[in-house]
């Protein structure tokens, strides 16, 4: 008797039908049994009819071609005793605390794999994400995975400059959008100006006022620290001059964070320079629900800890030796 044909057929190395809409998918039943049945890799080498190597390697590729994300709920790190002293030291919502890292060249990068996951894990398909500039935000921009947000807005919160490119507001912004499907806006002013009269003119023009407006109905943002002593991105970056840092530091500020300078007590310091600066409004920023902050490393505890005082972060993404030298000083 001849076999009627169905929608399904059935491969007898799986021993069960298998839908006309994956066929012979290997990679994907692989997938499946591995992490949807918790079948171990010999079982799946037997259903399939191949060897455990082959198994191993298709497990492989179903996360290479995104068959399988794998992502680790970041809420335990925030529930580490470390992090509920910090969030209660300094009244922040949330601390997410990278453990200790052998490879501290590379510490920035560090920090913003863990900020993507972070980030990941709280967006919301309406979401109008702020964004700013630096390393580390650059970094949790390459590590984020790809997803579908059409709905979710990232805009960039200060103005642009050219001496910054490799870590450039524009860049982070674009990088986040382009990794989420997402809808970009992009700030088009550069961030510093010859005069305050300068800025006033362009805060007036249509195009700039409708992006401020914008910024208002950021639910998140995302941004850096600096530290003021040494050597500081704001300089070597080509954002300020020398000079420009030695008058914040000669006020009393001791780091920089989301187009703001600080004190070590959590005062804002301004000078001449803010009156050139196009960034997003002090109030507006502090009135985003979620402030996530990524940054640490060697010598940046007293900037994280003056950043907290200050009250522009809510959320912190940092690494162990910061979290416990912030804390260690209050």
């Amino acid at each position: 008797m001849a076999r009627k044909d169905t929608a399904d057929t059935v491969d007898p190395r799986l021993r069960r039908p298998i839908p006309a809409a994956f066929g012979m998918d290997e990679v994907f039943w692989a997938a499946w049994l591995y992490y949807e049945q918790g079948q171990k890799q010999d079982q799946i080498a037997d259903q399939l009819g191949i060897s455990r190597a082959s198994v191993f390697n298709l497990l492989q590729k179903a996360r290479d071609e995104g068959v399988v994300n794998i992502s680790i709920d970041p809420s335990r790190i925030a529930r580490a005793e470390l992090s509920q002293r910090l969030c209660e030291s300094f009244g922040i919502a949330e601390c997410f605390i990278l453990t200790e890292q052998k490879d501290a060249g590379a510490l920035h990068r560090q920090i913003g794999h863990l900020g993507a996951r972070v980030l990941e894990s709280r967006l919301n398909g309406q979401d109008t994400i702020g964004v700013a500039w630096g390393r580390t935000v650059l970094a949790l921009s390459q590590y984020l995975n790809t997803v579908n947000q059409p709905n979710v807005t990232i805009a960039q919160i200060t103005g642009s400059s050219a001496a910054t490119f490799d870590f450039s507001p524009v860049l982070c912004t674009s990088n986040i959008a382009g990794r989420l499907s997402a809808r970009c806006v992009n700030l088009h002013a550069p961030g510093v100006v010859s005069s305050a009269r300068v800025k006033d003119i362009l805060m007036e023009e249509p195009a700039i006022r409708e992006h401020f407006a914008l910024l208002k109905q950021c639910r998140k943002t995302v941004f850096g620290v600096t530290q003021l002593e040494g050597e500081t991105l704001l300089v070597t970056g080509g954002f300020m001059s020398q000079a420009e840092v030695e008058a914040y530091r000669d006020l009393g500020a001791v780091g920089f964070a989301s187009g703001y300078f600080f004190a070590e007590d959590g005062r804002i310091i301004s000078s001449e320079f803010d009156d050139r600066h196009i960034t997003m409004p002090l109030e507006d920023l502090r009135a985003v629900p979620e402030r996530i902050c990524v940054g640490g490393g060697p010598g940046k505890a007293v900037a994280v800890r003056a950043m907290l005082r200050a009250g522009i972060a809510s959320v912190l993404v940092t690494d162990e030796a910061t979290a416990r030298s912030v804390v260690d000083s209050v």
